[in-house]
């Protein structure tokens, strides 16, 4: 008897840990933003007021990572894990002289600045995920196409693509906060994604 009220005591502390955690699906995308870097090297990191871009279609994240094992004894000793870098494609509406401020390269001779960027995705709980990625650039042009009106109109979309890495002063590439997850511990949190867009957040400086 004793040992079944301990076992209903665990299974119900188990119960209570995974209904903490909150699972759901994205289904959303909005509010892309940019901010220009005017200092990214070992003593500070410093970015400008964020920008909004045009409105979101789409992001797509693709971050690398290499693995390569160290064998001893006729085996796996160690498996050492790099961060390569993301590449980021965002698709947009449109883009107009406003929207791109210099961060994207129209000359071959100019280079692309270093910039953060900033968005939100939509969950099907109604939550969003909210991230940065702290330094990269767009330096890879501009999609875009155009056609003929065909009997009714198709609108066309732009993409920019840029390659993101890692920030010199704490090898730090990304922030971002889960808003379907925060407990009542989470009150830094919690307050940095009222203002998410205001600035390029921090850990020890709006999530603490």
């Amino acid at each position: 008897m004793k040992w079944r009220n301990r076992h209903e005591r665990t299974v119900t502390q188990v119960s209570d840990t995974e209904q903490k955690i909150v699972r759901s699906r994205t289904c959303g995308c909005r509010d892309f933003y940019i901010a220009k870097l005017t200092q990214n090297d070992a003593k500070a990191y410093v970015a400008e007021t964020p920008v909004k871009l045009a409105r979101a279609i789409k992001a797509k994240v693709d971050e690398k990572w290499s693995s390569e094992k160290i064998y001893s004894d006729d085996g796996t000793e160690e498996v050492i894990n790099s961060y390569e870098g993301t590449e980021i494609e965002l698709e947009v509406n449109a883009l107009a002289p406003q929207d791109r401020h210099g961060f994207l390269v129209k000359t071959a001779d100019d280079k692309a600045p270093e910039v953060a960027v900033g968005w939100r995705e939509r969950k099907l709980n109604g939550k969003y995920d909210f991230k940065w990625l702290y330094a990269g650039k767009f330096a890879e042009g501009i999609s875009e196409e155009a056609s003929t009106k065909e009997g009714k109109l198709s609108p066309t979309t732009k993409s920019i693509k840029g390659s993101f890495y890692e920030r010199s002063l704490d090898n730090a590439y990304e922030i971002s906060v889960d808003e379907s997850n925060l407990v009542s511990g989470d009150t830094k949190a919690a307050e940095a994604i009222k203002a998410w867009f205001s600035k390029v957040q921090e850990k020890n400086g709006g999530l603490g």
